[in-house]
């Protein structure tokens, strides 16, 4: 052992030799009682050529090891020293550890050549040789869902910040109850381990995270043994668990660091090596704010958001939170935790937690929580805009049931006129007049009877509740615009939206109208979903594609049993259609798989342009008016949100100038 310190930086290096050989010889001395070589080195320190220049600190070297050590005991030495270094940037306390091996550099430089060769990097944990790093957490900061605490202002107030896939979905500040540690500078990272970075993490590290531990604890820049290790619960997260195992998470759920600095009377560690911390007030505080402060509010944010989707627990990004029922879950969440006089909400995700369309299902209930958010941040113009909303809902209820109104009186016209008309048969020979009458007022009818009568008037009668949907949503806008002479730009985007997707309805049901055995339903239905969409796009899709885009569809085979609307599956496929026609494709391919029971894959692909190099995150052609066509950028807007009302998302998986593929996934 070799040190001396940074103050006698220009005075002799102390040595200490130990022989350990000599502590085996007599079992009966004891051990202070052994001798030790001890000098003084005026040279400086005595070290390896490929070690590192030292003028002060402490140097440990190890000979005669009792066996050799292969490369693979040489990268777990790394796995285990990465525990060691700030899994959050080793920036933040400055201490790296690097690793030496001559003997190894060649097996390194082959290790990164076969990486390189492929396109990638060479992992971390597959090289002996250069710096212990732990940078797992900058990469799962983009996959996960995390959140990080802090005692600030002097330890008066609680921070929080909680990120989802890197997206800010809130900051909040509120005062802290815990005196014992409110010098501590007590903060914590702690991060939801969901499919996509678990899988992440073990392609990064090496090992399972499981393997790797939970929650570390650092007391004053030092790791405390053996908090966080596998199998560890020193913070009770597992008892608990067991009390809802799908209420809340564990140590296999969760992976992150808390840091506090302290004397020996708040955070002394036990004389035993492997017992963690001995139990004081301050102690005991630093577990409940864990508990109460980062785990819960981890939980209040992951339970309701991503447990209650078994989709979006195996997606890196936020596809499937962009969809209406995505983000009113999100508002839920968040407007539940805001929901106390203490808490002040300094920030949140306008992206996620805004006004959704007025036509989905989660509407009213996303206002409730919309309006306690806006009423918490004191946000004068999300009040004016949710009022308005709720105007244009009324008048959208109103014009629907007027249109439903009128449906049905003609509905109810045309089954009297068919059974005046039957009626007629029957008399005819004694009212041949009143019958001729009849016929020419029921002409729609009979030139129809070659065909499915009941199907046509299904039609009918969904066209006409959309026409007059349709009308009354022009005549609201024109309503809404009189006597302005500048229209905001979103405000035409979203009244565009709703006559957009009414209209595409009117194209979807005049597509079934041409196919007479096709019969439409106009609520919805339970079908094996799976078939549905092959027997759309093989019986009408096929008919409208034009002559020079080639469709072909796949299937497992297996059956998706499952409520749904058949309109919503026009207003998805024609879509992908119509946007593979735009980009020149030749050929597009629908591909249908079954990964579980409760779940179906649609995989699309097309040989066309692929996404406009003009956007510069080809994820945002799914946001409203953002278009890769000549198009309005509606389309695949309405993709996604009609896929949100049936648990589904949509997600581009590649794009190049050779054609783009999409993946839909649907859950139930």
């Amino acid at each position: 052992l070799q040190t001396r310190a940074k103050t006698e930086a220009t005075k002799p290096v102390h040595r200490v030799i130990v022989d350990w050989d000599k502590f085996d010889e007599n079992p009966r001395k004891h051990f202070e009682t052994i001798g030790l070589s001890y000098q003084l080195q005026p040279d400086g320190f005595s070290l390896p050529s490929h070690m590192l220049r030292l003028r002060y600190g402490t140097a440990i070297e190890i000979r005669r090891l009792r066996r050799h050590w292969e490369r693979s005991d040489i990268l777990k030495l790394k796995s285990a020293l990465a525990k060691l270094i700030n899994p959050f940037g080793s920036e933040i306390d400055r201490f790296k550890i690097i690793i030496s091996a001559p003997a190894e550099e060649a097996k390194d430089a082959e290790v990164t050549a076969k990486a390189l060769a492929k396109g990638e990097p060479p992992l971390a944990s597959q090289l002996v040789n250069g710096e212990v790093g732990n940078f797992i957490f900058e990469t799962l900061k983009e996959k996960t869902t995390y959140i990080e605490v802090v005692l600030a202002r002097a330890g008066k107030v609680i921070e929080s910040k909680l990120v989802d896939r890197g997206e800010v979905i809130y900051r909040t500040r509120e005062p802290n109850p815990y005196e014992e540690i409110s010098s501590s500078g007590f903060s914590c990272q702690l991060f939801f381990l969901n499919q996509s970075a678990k899988v992440t993490f073990k392609n990064r590290m090496g090992v399972p995270s499981v393997q790797f531990g939970s929650v570390f604890l650092f007391r004053n820049g030092f790791r405390v043994f053996p908090i966080g290790n596998e199998k560890d619960d020193w913070y009770g997260m597992d008892r608990r668990k067991q009390q809802g195992y799908a209420r809340f998470l564990g140590t296999r759920d969760v992976i992150g660091r808390i840091d506090v600095s302290g004397s020996d009377d708040q955070f002394q560690e036990a004389s035993s090596r492997n017992a963690g911390l001995i139990d004081t007030p301050a102690v005991e505080e630093l577990r409940k704010c864990f508990r109460e402060h980062c785990l819960r509010r981890l939980e209040r944010y992951v339970v309701p958001v991503t447990w209650a989707d078994k989709e979006d627990k195996k997606t890196g990004d936020l596809s499937r939170l962009l969809t209406d029922p995505g983000r009113s879950r999100v508002m839920a969440a968040v407007a539940s935790l805001v929901d106390g006089d203490d808490i002040e909400l300094l920030e949140y995700s306008t992206k996620l937690i805004d006004l959704i369309s007025e036509r989905s299902e989660q509407f009213e209930g996303s206002l409730l929580s919309l309006r306690a958010i806006a009423e918490k941040t004191q946000d004068t113009d999300l009040h004016k805009r949710i009022e308005l909303a709720e105007t244009r809902f009324e008048e959208l209820k109103r014009s629907e049931a007027e249109a439903r109104r009128i449906a049905d009186e003609e509905r109810a016209a045309k089954d009297a006129a068919e059974a005046r008309a039957a009626k007629a048969e029957q008399v005819a020979q004694s009212a041949t007049v009143y019958l001729d009458e009849e016929k020419k007022r029921n002409l729609f009818l009979t030139s129809i009877a070659s065909l499915d009568k009941d199907t046509i008037l299904n039609m009918h009668h969904q066209i006409t509740i959309y026409a007059v949907d349709l009308q009354q949503q022009v005549e609201n806008f024109l309503l809404e615009i009189e006597g302005l002479k500048r229209v905001p730009y979103e405000t035409v985007l979203s009244r565009m939206d709703q006559i957009a997707f009414l209209n595409r309805k009117v194209l979807a049901v005049s597509k079934f109208a041409t196919k007479a055995n096709f019969r439409l339903e106009s609520e919805e239905i339970e079908e094996d979903l799976a078939k549905y969409v092959v027997d759309y796009i093989e019986q009408i899709a096929q008919d409208f594609s034009g002559g020079h885009l080639a469709i072909e569809v796949d299937s497992d085979g297996k059956e998706y049993r499952r409520y749904f609307k058949p309109i919503d599956v026009s207003i998805v496929v024609d879509n992908l259609i119509s946007n593979s026609r735009k980009a020149g494709a030749r050929k597009i391919k629908f591909e249908l798989k079954q990964p579980t029971r409760t779940t179906l894959h649609i995989l699309v692909s097309d040989d066309g342009s692929g996404i406009s190099a003009k956007i510069d995150d080809p994820q945002r052609i799914f946001e409203m008016g953002v278009t890769a066509t000549d198009g309005s950028g509606l389309g695949l807007y309405h993709v996604q949100q009609v896929l949100g009302g049936v648990g589904g998302s949509i997600q581009l998986e590649r794009s190049s100038s050779k054609g783009a593929t999409f993946l839909i996934r649907i859950s139930s």
